[in-house]
């Protein structure tokens, strides 16, 4: 049944598209991304709006036969996680799930099962993938500001001496021992007297937990609460995260530990005061609270950039980052940490920051990438009703997990929000136009699997981390303000899915020859020797389910 229930949810989005699809072609909208042409007379929108709607019919009538044939000829599928090649834990937690009573809410209990299973897989592909990790340790590179230093890295936890409350932290997180990251950042976090330093590793590596690690052990939890820790990142869903994910888990047995978020919305009185032992936020809040003394820089002990290249980067928030770095006392331990550092960018890291160590990828820009990405381009130029409904396609057509879908500007984002929504697809946007609380709603509910598919812009580019993210759709390839490639938000792009070791595909779509230029350069920037990393699949969704990882 519940195979037949799918069948008539697809059905009804599908019929939707179609009307929404048409009316989409036939209007002249204003929401399109700046420099789009529009047509040329509104006789050739009905041809385009007809032709639209005729295709998608068709497709609705060959995928309602589909779908038929499958419910006919094998089990139902209850959970989009099926749809992966079996894995032993998700396999035993499917039996479980058909062993049990029918009385049961199946909502619930799918959705408890599903929390469960996540949870469970992920420790075990935490474990995989620092394995992985092991094996491409020698391509960090250690540059030690003291060269008569004997600091070395550890294998396990328990070498870092760390207080009990911590190490036993790190164990119910998932982490067994550090990775390739951690094993040679945490001596140097951890050194006394303190050490400056500039981390670099691939997306998913562990870096948020490393610097996270080093902000607790220096805190002491007093009363009268007072700031001894800041970390500055660039938006507040990052902010967020690292709170929510890292920070408090990690600090489970630090009683009377105080936190407060630097963000947009939240207003504290001058007269009040920052009542925290961490601060965590972005740069124009931090700078705003220096400004007006509500967080005192005087007691800080640790300062933490988090996607640091983007932090200190002329383009970025260099000046805000610069103005809080003078306001911390000199004795200010700094880390600094992101997957991308341009070798411009760990210069001027260098100066800002006093003698640090670094930790850098030393091979090159092509293991950045990580390999368990499938990375595909889609000529859509010759696709009936082009890149919008191709995308359309992708999404009737294949039982895709939990995706991201990136595009240029925010009127792009909304009309692509517009049409998959219109379609029946439970989506939601992201942007920065969108108001504060309504972020936070989006992306508490994405999270939590309510919404399955994200359009958003480059404010979630980075470092945001959703487990179950198994394909990135970027829409519009990543350009910067002068509109040239942009490498850096490529990898940190692509980099939203693949996470923990799970395989992931990044999807590129194609409409314009610009387009491919664009992916051209960038392809050359990551692939050395000729290599190829972004292969070109055919503009065909049934095709394309034959050749993506998800």
């Amino acid at each position: 049944m519940a195979a037949y229930h799918h069948i008539q949810t697809f059905l009804k989005g599908s019929f939707a598209i179609v009307e929404s699809s048409k009316q989409l072609a036939m209007s002249d909208d204003e929401s399109s991304n700046d420099g789009d042409s529009k047509h040329d007379s509104e006789n050739e929108e009905e041809v385009t709006a007809d032709m639209i709607a005729a295709r998608l019919r068709e497709r609705v009538r060959a995928n309602a036969a589909a779908l038929l044939d499958r419910a006919d000829n094998r089990p139902a599928r209850d959970s989009i996680t099926e749809s992966k090649p079996a894995d032993p834990v998700e396999t035993s937690v499917k039996e479980k799930q058909l062993e049990a009573p029918k009385e049961e809410d199946p909502a619930k209990e799918n959705t408890e099962e599903h929390h469960k299973d996540s949870n469970e897989l992920t420790k075990r592909l935490q474990k995989l993938a620092l394995e992985r990790q092991k094996e491409n340790k020698d391509r960090l590179k250690v540059i030690q500001s003291d060269r008569s230093s004997h600091l070395t890295g550890v294998k396990t936890f328990q070498e870092l001496n760390l207080p009990k409350h911590l190490v036993d932290a790190i164990f119910s997180m998932g982490f067994d021992r550090p990775s390739a990251i951690q094993e040679e950042a945490l001596p140097r976090i951890l050194a006394e007297p303190p050490r400056n330093l500039i981390g670099q590793a691939q997306s998913g590596s562990g870096k948020t937990a490393a610097f996270t690690l080093g902000m607790l052990y220096r805190i002491t939890v007093d009363e009268p609460a007072t700031c001894q820790a800041l970390c500055v990142t660039p938006t507040r869903e990052l902010a967020i995260q690292i709170v929510d994910k890292a920070v408090k888990p990690m600090a489970a047995n630090m009683t009377g530990l105080k936190i407060e978020l630097a963000i947009s919305g939240n207003h504290i009185a001058k007269s009040v005061g920052v009542d925290a032992h961490m601060v965590v936020g972005t740069p124009g809040k931090v700078v705003d609270w220096l400004k007006r003394k509500i967080v005192s820089p005087k007691t800080i002990k640790v300062f933490v950039l988090d996607e640091a290249d983007n932090m200190v980067d002329e383009g970025g928030f260099r000046a805000n980052s610069q103005q809080i770095k003078k306001s911390l006392p000199g004795t200010c331990q700094c880390l600094l940490f992101s997957a991308t550092f341009p070798p411009e960018v760990v210069k001027f890291a260098s100066k800002m920051v006093e003698d640090p160590d670094k930790i850098l990828i030393e091979d090159g820009p092509e293991f950045l990438v990580l390999d368990i990405i499938k990375q595909l381009w889609i000529d859509t130029r010759g696709y009936a009703g082009g890149k919008l409904m191709f995308l359309a396609d992708i999404y009737s057509l294949l039982t895709i997990g939990q995706s991201i879908i990136f595009v240029g500007t925010k009127a792009e984002a909304d009309t692509v929000h517009k049409t998959l929504s219109n379609a029946g697809y439970t989506c939601s946007v992201l942007h920065g136009a969108i108001e504060a609380a309504q972020r936070d709603a989006t992306m508490e509910a994405f999270r939590g699997g309510e919404s399955t598919v994200l359009i958003t812009t480059n404010v979630l580019a980075r470092g945001v981390d959703v487990d179950n993210v198994c394909l990135v759709v970027n829409y519009d390839v990543p350009i910067d303000r002068d509109e040239q490639p942009d490498f850096e938000t490529y990898l940190h792009r692509i980099g939203r899915t693949g996470r923990f070791g799970r395989k992931g595909t990044a999807i590129n779509l194609v409409s314009d020859a610009r387009s491919l230029e664009v992916l051209e350069a960038i392809e050359s920037h990551f692939a050395k020797g000729g290599k190829r990393m972004i292969n070109s699949a055919p503009a065909d969704p049934e095709a394309l389910s034959e050749v993506i990882e998800i």
